[in-house]
């Protein structure tokens, strides 16, 4: 059984968080570096976890994956995008053209800077410790965001989003950034992006105002735009089995793809709100039996953990240590979701 509860992150997180942020790659700039910056984003966080009514562009709901050790996993959720500051994408379209009088035709995908995202819920900042990979954790914590989104719809868009990052070769190069946007801002990746996590009005001031024809790219280039890094595929399989689709948008920086669904069709969203399952405090094993993700009802603090149950049973199994934990009472009524799918 995992050990993992999942909750949102409190203020005596800061030190284990700071640490976990130290694992994020190239290209996860929307995890806080440093203790200030993370300060920054629990203390929102709290904010927003005690809000009422729509989210805010400026909330943010940051969730942390505990274990004996303190966080070893975190994600968030941007409610809002693009209500206080532009968000751009990229979208590729295909472009065909003809000279009939010389019987000729011509097509290529052309790239168009966009903002079809405003107003979109985005998912994102999922970082698993080392120490915690290979265990399912990724997938317990990716998804207890949409258990989140699930019980509370009314302060979220209708329409949710993920950026993947998208991919970067062996020496820490990112084609679609050298090829593209390199060309217009005098500055590294690192800091582009990174600045573009607090201000995207820079980017509208930069970037070109033209479409950007593909053909004209390095073929190097041009094979990797809307593909994910490496070792974002799985996150990319997860969140499609959950029915999110691409829809031919990018990330302006990497080329990674860009993925959206609406919420009333996530997997997880869907499955939640047709079951209610009762804790069985207990640490037996049972047979034929599935994991589920649950979380308590009502005005009780958010907290998502594991347990075991039949897919057509009553119960849900928990052992004694990680029910209290979690604060859940044996024959206490829980909302879950079947893990996978």
């Amino acid at each position: 059984m995992s050990p993992f509860i999942i909750r949102p992150a409190r203020e005596d997180d800061l030190p284990s968080l700071v640490a976990l942020a130290k694992e994020a790659g190239t290209g996860m700039t929307t995890v806080p570096q440093g203790e200030d910056a993370m300060a920054e984003r629990i203390n929102a966080s709290i904010a927003a976890f005690a809000g009422k009514g729509r989210a805010s562009a400026r909330d943010v709901f940051f969730f942390v994956m505990e274990d004996e050790e303190g966080a070893a996993g975190m994600a968030c959720i941007f409610p809002n995008l693009g209500e206080d500051r532009p968000f751009y994408s990229y979208r590729l379209s295909h472009l065909a053209t003809q000279a009939p009088e010389m019987n000729l035709t011509a097509s290529t995908d052309i790239l168009f800077l966009v903002n079809d995202f405003h107003g979109y819920t985005e998912v994102g900042t999922l970082l698993v410790a080392a120490r915690a990979r290979g265990k399912g954790a990724g997938r317990f914590l990716s998804l207890s965001r949409f258990m989140y989104l699930g019980m509370n719809p009314s302060r979220f868009s209708d329409k949710v989003m993920a950026e993947i990052r998208g991919h970067f070769e062996e020496d820490g190069t990112c084609p679609f950034w050298e090829h593209i946007a390199a060309k217009f801002f005098n500055t590294s990746f690192e800091e582009a992006d990174r600045q573009s996590a607090n201000d995207f009005r820079f980017i509208s001031h930069l970037m070109p105002k033209f479409p950007i024809y593909v053909s004209l790219l390095p073929q190097s280039c041009q094979d990797i735009i809307g593909k994910p890094h490496r070792t974002s595929n799985h996150a990319l399989n997860l969140l499609s089995s959950e029915g999110f689709k691409w829809t031919r948008c990018v990330d302006i920086f990497d080329g990674g793809p860009s993925i959206e669904t609406d919420l009333s069709d996530i997997r997880t969203v869907r499955k939640q709100s047709k079951r209610t399952l009762t804790v069985k405090a207990d640490a037996s094993h049972i047979d034929g039996a599935v994991p589920f993700m649950v979380a308590a009802q009502g005005d009780q603090p958010y907290v998502v953990t594991m347990g075991m149950g039949h897919p057509t049973g009553q119960t849900v199994v928990i052992p004694p240590e990680i029910a209290r934990r979690a604060n859940l009472a044996n024959g206490q009524s829980v909302i879950a979701a079947p893990l996978k799918g």
